[in-house]
């Protein structure tokens, strides 16, 4: 087994050509924004990718916060990556930057002008308005920040001491943190992605927004155990010889994607029977001109495939096949992201510029090299923590 410096030294590759390739993909993404005279098509693109990563950080965080709730062995297999992936979110927050300096571009209700000609948008300017926005995206980042910072370090705490009286702590800290997570980014959903077409609202969009982050959050840690063999203990189960915890994954997934999948459904459900025009009409620029592709694609790939796949034993007992599901499930979630940001923009116009493929790359560069940045300094499982994996028993033990 590999000490904590071999770990970190086998990290140091893949997070400097991270680092390298996000620098160079936002270079020029920047430049080629606002050098070739779209500035506006920048910021759309780069909302999108931004929501994405973002999204990615708070999914970990969810994790986390849900594992220690819990306290299941699953948690354990998939615990290093998501306090690292958790631990990026203040290099999101420096990102969000540049979504402030383009609002009036982004926004409607932050262009004077419009919201002079629009007694519907006065009507809602108590809330949205840019400096109580700036503010509140504040508490958001300051609640994500404090909340993975605490859980990291008494993680740490816990994994050295194996202190009972820490782990009930932290169980307490688990339901808190979930209580805030959900509230902060339901608003957030609002702020940064509801409000693009801020005359529509959904009541239900927060909670859409928060299953998709931790499907995507659950389907990364997947990836990354198949990836970096350290973090699945160096070994290659098939179906019936994988531990019950990594067998947890398959299970756990199934269910957030149903749960998304039922969520999202009954949105458009309600909406649709509804027939309001200013909430049907978010549907409508998402089904016309060549969205309804996009919109297929998603739920082929986010609900119908993995649904289909993880109903078998098979697959959802064996985490290589896991891993190649998770990177389809991670890669959709991207699609969907850009179907809720991009139509806002350009409705009923299928519209797709090379600053949607630059700009997710260049984010998502700074975004694995501080995540490996982070992982190489979490201390890897304690032997305690490595038995209980391995020899969890469960009803899933007497299945062939």
């Amino acid at each position: 087994m590999r000490n904590q410096a071999n770990l970190s030294s086998a990290y140091d590759q893949p997070q400097r050509l991270a680092l390298i390739v996000g620098v160079v993909a936002l270079v020029a993404g920047v430049a080629g924004g606002f050098l070739l005279g779209d500035p506006a098509r920048f910021y759309q693109s780069y909302l999108f990718s931004f929501a994405f990563w973002v999204g990615l950080s708070a999914g970990c965080l969810a994790l986390l916060l849900l594992y220690f709730l819990v306290g299941s062995r699953w948690g354990l297999t998939i615990r290093r990556v998501v306090e690292a992936g958790s631990s990026t979110i203040w290099l999101m927050a420096v990102l969000f930057i540049p979504i402030l300096i383009g609002m009036r571009v982004l926004f409607l209700w932050a262009n004077p002008d419009v919201v002079a000609g629009s007694e519907a948008l006065q009507f809602k300017s108590f809330y949205l308005n840019v400096p109580f926005f700036i503010v509140r995206a504040v508490i958001y980042f300051a609640a994500w920040i404090w909340l993975a910072t605490r859980l990291n370090r008494w993680s740490t705490r816990l994994s050295e001491t194996g202190d009972v009286g820490l782990r009930d702590r932290l169980k307490g800290w688990g339901a808190f943190g979930l209580i805030v997570y959900t509230l902060t980014m339901t608003f957030a959903a609002i702020d940064w992605l509801m409000s693009l077409q801020p005359f529509w609202n959904s009541t239900i969009y927060g909670l859409v927004i928060i299953l998709g982050q931790v499907l995507t959050g659950l389907a990364f840690g997947i990836v990354m155990l198949n990836l970096l063999p350290d973090l699945s203990m160096g070994k290659k189960w098939d179906y019936k010889t994988t531990p019950i915890p990594y067998k947890d994954l398959g299970a756990l997934l199934l269910a957030f994607v149903m749960g998304w999948a039922y969520l999202a459904y009954f949105q458009l459900l309600i909406i649709w029977a509804g027939n309001i025009p200013r909430d049907v009409t978010w549907y409508l620029d998402r089904t016309q001109g060549g969205w309804l592709i996009v919109g297929l694609l998603i739920v082929v790939f986010q609900l119908v495939i993995p649904f289909m796949a993880l109903l078998s034993i098979r697959i959802r007992h064996n985490l290589r096949v896991l891993g190649l599901l998770g990177v389809g499930l991670v890669g959709i979630y991207l699609i969907n992201m850009y179907w809720q940001v991009i139509p806002a923009f350009h409705p009923g116009q299928f519209s797709l510029s090379w600053l949607d493929i630059v700009l997710p790359i260049g984010i998502g560069g700074l975004w694995l090299a501080a995540f490996f940045y982070f992982l190489k300094r979490r201390p890897p499982l304690s032997a305690p923590e490595k038995t209980s994996i391995l020899t969890a028993e469960g009803r899933e033990a007497a299945i062939p």
